[in-house]
């Protein structure tokens, strides 16, 4: 009609993660979603993030829940940053390849990497256990000694016990030419086997003998794990 106002009022502008779904229905989402309260909402976003371990699209969240717009979801995720960051949580979230994931702050890394740490030795080979167990007993021991107690070559598992913390050059055997280490548990081997002390291992006669059965495995497993070849003779 002539001499008509426009009008001012604006109307739902659908973003690229919209694609697909027109203003009438998005804008029903939006709707539809301040009827579910948005803490509720962020509570089942949260519950969904916890439990996958890959991020996850806002598209396949709003599926999740019911939803086929992103704009709440979005909304409830902003919510749930906000929280995180006022309370000092030890969550964040990322997001990363067109997802979110939640995951643990930075400042938490090296306590975490503990724990993985802790894991991992619980992942150890027979033929790496048994080169463990030996030190353990026998320390400070050197390369030389632990291969001949086991009757093979050992390089390829001590280095692998030293980069899981596990053992240590604990000293050296300066009474042979070259100063050779000899190897002792760590902190982290306590750690990872819920001990106090080395006074708290088994005595060795109540340790079971290995079975010999499990020899081709124990191979197979132990080939796996050598790596390229030590370069470094500095703890020799």
């Amino acid at each position: 009609m002539a001499g008509q106002e426009p009008t001012t009022e604006q109307s739902y502008q659908p973003g690229p993660e919209d694609e697909g779904v027109d203003d009438a229905t998005a804008a029903g989402d939006v709707i539809a979603g301040s009827a579910l309260p948005q803490d509720t909402l962020a509570a089942k976003l949260e519950a969904l993030l916890f439990v996958h371990s890959r991020p996850v699209s806002t598209r396949r969240l709003a599926e999740l829940v019911g939803l086929t717009s992103v704009i709440p979801v979005n909304q409830a995720l902003e919510l749930l940053q906000k929280r995180y960051d006022e309370f000092g949580s030890a969550f964040t979230l990322q997001e990363l390849a067109k997802g979110f994931q939640l995951t643990t702050r930075p400042d938490h890394d090296a306590l975490l990497q503990q724990l993985v740490r802790e894991r991992e030795a619980q992942k150890l080979s027979p033929a790496t256990l048994e080169a463990l167990a030996i030190i353990a007993y026998k320390q400070p021991l050197g390369r030389g000694e632990l291969e001949n107690i086991r009757g093979a070559g050992s390089d390829h598992l001590v280095r692998n016990l030293l980069d899981r913390g596990l053992v240590k050059v604990a000293k050296r055997d300066t009474s042979k030419p070259g100063s050779p280490a000899l190897y002792g548990t760590t902190a982290e081997f306590l750690r990872a086997f819920g001990l106090r002390s080395i006074s708290e291992l088994p005595s060795e006669g109540d340790l079971a003998a290995p079975a010999d059965d499990g020899d081709e495995e124990e191979a197979e497993i132990e080939q796996a794990e050598i790596s390229a070849p030590d370069t470094n003779d500095s703890d020799e």
